[in-house]
């Protein structure tokens, strides 16, 4: 057994990096220590080589096959930084990041020298009023040191692998969806099997899951609706979720909005009520899509953002799933009625309306008939 240690930057690019170790081969343990990272196993060094040039390498590849991006947005000073890793890494200045990931791979543990964190790998010194618990003055002197280049595109690396895609907040307005692990003690080992059951797998799903949209999620609020999209998605899993407004020009990157999501209870409750199958889910999925769109409008938004948040407080405990059933019924009712007195050849928007009514009403059937089961036992 051997191990390696590798030093911490600011927290949303240790964030990062711990994104790219996660993915390291089960035969690796991680383990925190203060301001470092312990890899433990038979080649660590090996491992490293392994999840740059053969994971991360081939899931970028792959993104970027199916036409999502895989580029680094820079300010004019990220710039700067991003030259000064190129050089050590002997890369020539058009070099794209996939090169630099797979140069990396040949010679991860090599001292390169240090550099500044790029923008993108410090949103939150721009921004750290939006970030919960974050402590402000320590970690803006922490975002102004300097740290080693293998780290520093280490944590690249790990920022475009949990760079699962982009959501829309306007029609004109984006931010991309960065999602990374949760890291919740110091001193104990990672088990290797919980990094791939809570982290590894479930983002793989998502990742593939937004692929079918070119990396494109329908939206993040209300972060009911998105709750509901990502328990159908991933499962009972824990991460965070950070929303990134990019650099560009001369203005850095920023986070927008940071989220620390444990959909554990929420799925758990899922299964309870038999809503985990794939044709439930898709209709859970199909209410949550119509709520987070930020294209839709009038009865659509309003039907499905009350749907969402009506099962998100059910499959939460918040209120009792009879409500839910009650409600969907009842507009089920009203919306039979219209359509009923409706001339033929309604518009799109009135058929998109009726098929969100129905699949709040089969999901609340499916929830009527788990509790009738329930209390037949």
């Amino acid at each position: 057994m051997t191990s390696i240690r590798l030093p911490l930057p600011p927290r949303f690019a240790t964030d990062c990096l711990m994104g790219l170790l996660f993915h390291l081969d089960r035969a690796y343990t991680l383990t925190i220590y203060g301001s470092e990272v312990e890899i433990s196993g038979p080649r660590p060094k090996l491992a490293l080589e392994e999840v740059l040039g053969k994971k991360a390498a081939q899931v970028l590849d792959d993104r970027a096959e199916k036409g999502v991006r895989v580029d680094l947005r820079l300010s004019g000073n990220d710039k700067k930084y991003r030259d000064e890793i190129w050089r050590a890494l002997s890369l020539p200045p058009d070099a794209t990041p996939l090169e630099m990931i797979k140069t990396l791979a040949s010679d991860p543990l090599k001292d390169y020298g240090k550099v500044r964190l790029p923008s993108v790998l410090k949103p939150e010194y721009y921004e750290y009023n939006r970030v919960p618990g974050y402590a402000g003055s320590e970690n803006v002197r922490l975002a102004r040191d300097e740290y080693p280049i293998n780290v520093v595109a280490m944590s690249l690396a790990g920022y475009l692998l949990s760079r699962v895609g982009a959501a829309r907040l306007e029609r004109n307005q984006w931010v991309s969806v960065v999602v990374t692990p949760v890291i919740t003690a110091s001193g104990l080992a990672i088990d290797p099997n919980y990094r791939f059951s809570i982290y590894v797998d479930p983002v793989g799903r998502l990742a593939k899951d937004l692929l079918q949209g070119k990396g494109w999620l329908d939206g993040l609020f209300p972060e009911t609706a998105l709750a509901l999209l990502l328990a159908c998605t991933m499962g009972g899993v824990q991460f965070k979720l950070y929303a990134v407004k990019e650099a560009g020009g001369q203005e850095p990157a920023t986070i927008f909005s940071a989220m620390q999501m444990d959909l554990r209870p929420l799925y758990e409750r899922m299964r309870e009520l038999q809503l985990t199958d794939e044709r439930n889910r898709q209709k859970i999925i199909w209410i949550a899509k119509s709520s987070l769109d930020v294209n839709a409008q009038g009865l659509e938004k309003t039907l499905a953002t009350r749907f969402a948040l009506l099962l998100y407080e059910v499959l939460s405990r918040a209120r009792p799933p009879e409500e839910f059933v009650s409600v969907v019924n009842r507009e089920y009712l009203s919306i039979k009625l219209f359509r009923d007195g409706a001339r033929s050849g309604e518009n799109k928007r009135a058929q998109k309306i009726q098929q969100l009514v129905e699949s709040a009403v089969k999901v609340s059937k499916k929830i009527w008939s788990s509790l009738m089961q329930a209390e037949a036992i």
